[in-house]
């Protein structure tokens, strides 16, 4: 049966609406580059990220610069605060104390010590002898070690003839729970000067004592950094009051009171 004329044309268009189509989207012309240009970063953006980047190092570059008087600074702190520690308790125990320094070392450790109540004080003498008691048994042997309640020594048969050992020293670590070491890190003890004594020290292990009257010898600590750069420590005689100065300072009235007599006084700490 033959189909012709306007049934004809109607089947057609039915037939063709049910073929499946390729689906097709209209592409604008600019579209295109716009696709490309968002797949990177403009000029400015990467401005931005250097400028942001050169910020920081430069603050890095900064703290770094800075560390080596921050930590100048830090060790001043906890010298000032174990001056001020010592002078506080040899004048509440009524006991002779000593703050001994290590002027050969990195990173010195400052170590507390105590001179035992009711004996004869020491001579006035900040250098600390570093030889061991080993090594003198060795060198002198059979040398009599003085006894300081015999200064005398032996008579008759028993004396050797030969001069004495130096007394054993007297000084021991101080008993507290508190902390008796204080390390001074990343800085060194470049010299240490005792004006009121006229003295001088720039090696070797130099002790700060400190009297049960509340007195001390008075001493221009000089600290040194990593970079070199200096802080000066200065603690006074009398009431052990520390205040810093930067480079080498030492103060010309450091020795004298206010009617230019010399502190401390000559030899006449009391004993104990």
């Amino acid at each position: 049966m033959k189909i012709s004329g306007p049934e004809m044309t109607s089947k057609m268009k039915i037939a063709a609406s049910r073929t499946p189509r390729a689906r097709t989207r209209k592409i604008h012309p600019g579209s295109r580059n716009r696709c490309v240009k968002g797949a990177g970063f403009t000029l400015i953006e990467v401005l931005i990220v250097v400028v942001i980047v050169a910020m920081l190092f430069g603050a890095v570059a900064v703290s770094y610069s800075q560390l080596p008087k921050m930590q100048l600074r830090e060790a001043g702190r906890k010298f000032a605060g174990g001056v001020r520690f010592l002078s506080g308790r040899a004048r509440t125990s009524r006991t002779l104390l000593r703050l001994v320094m290590d002027l050969d070392k990195e990173s010195p450790v400052l170590k507390v010590e105590r001179f035992p109540p009711g004996v004869a004080l020491p001579h006035r003498d900040p250098r600390v002898d570093e030889e061991e008691e080993e090594t003198l048994e060795w060198r002198y042997e059979n040398w009599t070690r003085m006894d300081l309640s015999n200064p005398v020594g032996p008579l008759g048969a028993a004396d050797p003839g030969k001069p004495f050992l130096p007394p054993l020293s007297q000084w021991e670590a101080l008993e507290t729970q508190m902390k008796t070491e204080i390390v001074l890190e990343n800085v060194r003890i470049a010299s240490v000067t005792f004006p009121c004594m006229n003295k001088e020290f720039t090696s070797g292990l130099v002790s700060l004592a400190f009297y049960p009257n509340g007195t001390n010898w008075g001493a221009v600590i000089l600290l040194r950094s990593t970079a070199e750069h200096e802080l000066s420590v200065i603690v006074e005689p009398m009431t052990g009051h520390v205040r810093y100065e930067s480079g080498f300072v030492v103060p010309g009235d450091l020795c004298e009171d206010a009617e230019g007599n010399l502190l401390p006084p000559e030899d006449d700490d009391e004993e104990d």
